[in-house]
């Protein structure tokens, strides 16, 4: 067997195979042989018709079986005479085939690259140490205060951010009523005794928080709201409509009393107590924040360090999924379409950015797992899903289904390799510590 490896790219191979005329030969008597045996021909018992009966008959079979094994079996044998890593098969480029005759045929494909792997080992790293303060101790106790807050009447002030505000309310586009106009659209255009609240950030719609402030109950107002760009109801999309609204009834925000009831509704004996759990929980909270920063740290340090071409093919296919990708993000941001369109070549330099960092992270990542003998077991693999199940609420069985159904187990595996590999590199990092006063 003849073999000759011609290179068409930094990670491209042209493979050139050819067969010499005895195994040709020999598998052409092979196919004709199994032919033999199971070819039913009318006047002739099975695997009695004569042999060039069969091979007139079966003529363009035999050939393409003689070629389903001779080309398999030539690229096998030169993937592992050549050493060849590969990653994608392209294209077979085959000649004629005859029978006695030589067989040349030659396969295009895509292969790992080969490069220095960056150092990894004693990487100098500084962690930011981010002290604890009593006034992130304040804040977060407010924020437990918030989680068990309570609304009372008010009758002798007008409303105030932060408010929930009992109103009548009705809208008009334009001169003509929404609930007239939409429907479909529940609560839009009209709502009876409607509570909501005075919070610009999270208003019911638009203009309605600015608008109510500073009313007292009885009072009506007359509020615009200007609706998102991508609002549900295309013909309101990006308008401004106007709305009367009148109060009919305030209440105000409560914080709990910090007193014994309080504190074992949160599982501890003392205030003191309280404020250590925030302490450490807050600790070990910025603990695990400075360790993902290190490790984009390190990330970055690799990549940068790393001068190799990833294979094209992955690269396309990658660039592919991060374009379908960043749409969706821009879409979900409210973007248009024609703003989307309009924006297509940034989009998609931003996505071949992205998929090169992240296929060639996927070399080094391999490469280092090979040196320091990191692997992912199945037991990683079902950890990741079922923490993925519990951040979207879905059942572990449900989501293993469809990632399994959409072929997306192995980016799972590839994503817990990547995660392991580049903690392992931490844990082996030369790290010294600076303190970071709060801003």
């Amino acid at each position: 067997m003849n073999i000759r490896i011609e290179s068409s790219g930094p990670c491209r191979r042209e493979v050139h195979v050819e067969m010499p005329a005895e195994r040709v030969q020999s598998a052409f008597a092979e196919v004709t042989a199994s032919y033999m045996n199971a070819a039913r021909v009318p006047g002739f018992r099975p695997g009695r018709a004569p042999r060039d009966m069969i091979r007139r008959r079966y003529q363009k079979e035999i050939v393409d079986d003689v070629k389903e094994r001779l080309v398999p079996e030539g690229y096998q044998a030169a993937v592992k005479q050549e050493k060849l890593s590969t990653i994608a098969v392209l294209d077979v480029r085959e000649e004629k085939l005859e029978e006695g005759q030589p067989f040349a045929f030659s396969v295009i494909v895509d292969v790992a690259p080969d490069f220095e792997l960056p150092g990894y080992k004693g990487i100098s790293l500084t962690r930011e140490i981010h002290p604890v303060t009593e006034s992130d101790i304040d804040s977060a106790l407010l924020e437990v205060r918030e989680q068990q807050v309570s609304y009372a009447e008010v009758t002798d002030r007008p409303v105030q951010i932060g408010d929930v505000v009992q109103i009548d309310y009705e809208g008009t586009f334009e001169g003509q009523s929404i609930e007239t106009l939409f429907p479909n659209a529940k609560g839009l255009g009209k709502g009876e005794n409607f509570w909501l609240l005075a919070d610009a950030q999270n208003e019911f719609m638009p203009g309605f928080s600015e608008g109510l402030t500073g009313a007292s109950i009885g009072e009506t107002r007359q509020i615009s709201s200007t609706f998102r760009a991508n609002f549900s109801e295309d013909a309101l999309a990006g308008k401004t409509a106007s709305y009367t609204a009148t109060v009919k009834a305030i209440r105000k925000k409560v914080l709990p009393e910090i007193d014994a009831a309080f504190l074992e509704g949160v599982g501890v004996d003392s205030l003191e107590a309280l404020r250590e759990r925030i302490r450490s929980e807050m600790g070990e909270m910025r603990k695990i924040s400075e360790d993902q920063r290190l490790e984009q740290v390190i990330v970055r340090q690799l990549l940068d360090a790393a001068t190799f071409d990833a294979p094209q093919s992955l690269l396309e296919e990658e660039t592919r999924q991060e374009v379908y990708s960043l749409v969706q993000r821009t879409q979900n941001r409210g973007v248009s379409a024609e703003e989307i369109e309009g924006r297509k070549e940034e989009l998609f330099e931003t996505a071949t950015r992205s998929a090169t960092e992240r296929v060639k992270l996927r070399f080094i990542v391999q490469r280092i797992a090979a040196e320091e003998k990191v692997s992912v077991t199945e037991q990683d693999v079902s950890n990741r899903i079922r923490a993925l199940a519990m951040a979207y609420g879905m059942p572990f069985d449900k989501l293993r289904a469809d990632l399994e159904k959409n072929d997306a187990i192995k980016r799972i595996r590839e994503e817990v390799l990547t995660k392991k590999v580049i903690s392992h590199v931490l844990a082996n990092a030369a790290v010294s510590e600076k303190e970071v006063a709060a801003t």
